[in-house]
Formats: C-alpha cells, structure tokens, sequence
C-alpha cells in the first residue's frame, strides 16, 4: 500500500467515524424529538385527576409491537430526592433530554419496574412502600413515584395512586403522551401549564 493510498484509507476511516458518530448524536436527539413526553407532577394527598382513578374491565395485553417511551423512563419507579420534582418542572411539556438528565441527577432510585406486566407488579410495589420507609428515605428527603401512563399500564393507576395516598408519598409524577387522552392539563394542577404547544 503506498503512502498516498494509507492516508487516503485513512482519511476516508476518520470521515466514516465521524459520520457515525454524528448520525448516532441525530438518533439521540430525534429520540426526544420523537417520544412526546409529558409530565404531571400531583400531590397525591390533595388531588388526582379523575381519569387516574378510573377502574377499568378491561383486561389489556401488552403488545409486542408497540414500544412506549424509548428513552430509558421505567414505566413504575420509586425514588427519593431533596429537589422537588414540581421547582424541577413547572411545565408539563416538553420534556427534553436535558430534563431527563436532571431527573437522573435528582433522584435516587430505590426501586423500579421496567414494565408493568401482572397485578403482582402492582402488589409488590404497594408492599415495598408500606415497608418502613426508614429503611429507603432518609430524613429531610422527599419521596416520589414516576410511573408511566400508557394503553396498558392504565389498568393500573387507581391501585398505584392509593398506594401513593397510603404511605403518604410526596410527588406522583406521570409521564404520558400529551396529543392521547385523557388530557390530564386540563384538570387542576400547580404547574404552569405548556411551554410551548405539543405538536
């Protein structure tokens, strides 16, 4: 291989690199660009909105098909955090990534579920915080629960807003596509409303 040809090889592997490197940069953002992400953050001793406690007949299967929220949120989470989630968004929407990195940064994690599949789910979660919760927060810090609302896990979120109100946690925050009902901004809620329309 001659000098000219090894450098044009390696010219030619340096733009390759760099191309993947900034298609996976685009893949990341239009990740967030694509999921339309809100957030509700409720205090679940002063108010729910309606729809969340909503019984339903319905004994939905999960599709294999359909993903929801491919950006890492579990669809059930307990954390516990000294910065509450409603001075951290004041918004329902967007949800950017930069949001999702400062709930990383402001939360401690104590328990999670990828996905919530059976009742079972749902009862060990009301069992791990019916625990002492001396056991997972520590005194001055809040508590949260981040579940996810999608065609599925709506079966669920009567019994996971009770179990919120029984052991009195802090913050119950939602995440949910804003443009599907229900529209839950458009019940009561302390934050400001939208920072710019959903499209």
């Amino acid at each position: 291989m001659s000098e000219l040809s090894r450098r044009e090889f390696l010219e030619r592997l340096a733009a390759v690199y760099a191309g993947t490197v900034i298609s996976g940069c685009s893949r990341r953002r239009d990740r967030f660009a694509q999921e339309r992400v809100c957030i509700h953050v409720l205090h679940p001793e002063e108010f729910i909105p309606a729809p969340l406690l909503e019984k339903t007949d319905l004994q939905l299967r999960r599709s294999t098909t359909q993903d929801y929220f491919n950006i890492g949120l579990p669809e059930l989470a307990v954390c516990e955090t000294r910065t509450r989630l409603l001075d951290l968004f004041q918004y329902f929407w967007p949800f950017s990534r930069d949001d999702f990195e400062n709930l990383q940064k402001a939360v401690q994690i104590r328990y999670q579920k990828a996905a919530i599949n059976t009742p079972l789910d749902v009862a060990e979660f009301a069992a791990f915080l019916r625990q002492d919760r001396s056991q997972w927060a520590k005194a001055g810090a809040s508590s949260a629960v981040l579940f996810t609302w999608n065609d599925f896990t709506r079966q669920w979120s009567p019994d996971l807003a009770a179990a919120c109100r029984e052991s009195a946690i802090h913050e119950f925050v939602v995440f949910k596509n804003p443009t599907e009902p229900p529209y839950l901004c458009d019940y009561p809620a302390k934050q400001k409303g939208f920072k710019r329309p959903p499209r």
